[in-house]
C-alpha cells in the first residue's frame, strides 16, 4: 500500500488535486481511498479560536481514517497529512511546552508512515467557502511554518519522498506510477 499526502497551507487546492490524483490512479488499476478535509468535521472551534483540543482531535481523527481506510487501499490519498495539521497548532500555540513536543514527538513519528508527501505552493487566496480563513497573512504564516516543518526534513531521496511544485494530479501519478516505454 502506498500513503500519499498533499501538503502544505489552506485554499491551495489539495482537495481538488486529491479527487483529481484518485481519478488518475484509478484508472491505472489501483484500489484507492480518499481522505480530504477532516477540520470540516472538527467539533470544536478552528481557526484563530482554535483549542489545543481542536488540533488533537484534528490530529487523532486523521490518523484513525489513515489507518481504517489503509486495509481496504492499494493507493490511499491524505488531503493533508498530520505534520500539516500541527503547523496550525505551532502558529496558535508556539513551539514550546509539553504538550508542543509530545505533538511535535507523534506527528514527526507518524510522518514516518506517508511514502510520498507532495507540498503544493500558493498560487492564488483562499476563497470563501464559509469554513476557511481568507485571510492573507494567516494562509501565509501556514505556508511559512510548513517550510520549516517539512523543508529541512524532507527531500526527494527521503522516506517519506517530498517534492514540492505546481503539479497537476496527472504529474503527480506519473511520479508515483511512472510510465514504462516498452518497445
Amino acid at each position: 500500500m502506498k500513503k500519499i499526502a498533499l501538503v502544505g497551507s489552506h485554499g491551495i487546492g489539495k482537495t481538488t488535486i486529491a479527487y483529481e490524483l484518485a481519478g488518475a490512479i484509478k484508472r491505472r488499476g489501483e484500489r484507492v481511498e480518499l481522505i480530504t478535509e477532516i477540520a470540516r468535521e472538527c467539533p470544536f472551534p478552528l481557526n484563530d479560536q482554535a483549542t489545543p483540543e481542536a488540533f488533537q482531535w484534528i490530529i487523532a481523527r486523521q490518523i484513525q481514517l489513515e489507518i481504517e481506510k489503509a486495509a481496504r487501499a492499494d493507493v490511499l490519498i491524505c488531503d493533508r497529512s498530520v505534520l500539516d495539521n500541527f503547523a496550525y497548532y505551532i502558529r496558535l500555540y508556539g513551539r514550546s511546552g509539553d504538550q508542543y513536543e509530545a505533538l511535535s514527538r507523534f506527528c514527526s513519528y507518524w510522518t514516518t508512515t506517508y511514502d510520498w508527501l507532495i507540498r503544493l505552493p500558493l498560487a492564488a487566496p483562499p476563497s470563501d467557502d464559509g469554513f476557511r480563513s481568507t485571510d492573507l497573512k494567516f494562509q501565509a504564516e501556514i505556508d511559512e511554518i510548513c517550510d520549516a516543518l517539512f523543508e529541512r526534513r524532507y527531500g526527494s531521496d527521503t522516506h517519506p519522498a517530498y517534492i514540492r511544485g505546481a503539479y497537476s494530479a496527472e504529474q503527480i501519478a506519473s511520479l508515483i506510477y511512472p510510465v514504462v516505454n516498452s518497445l
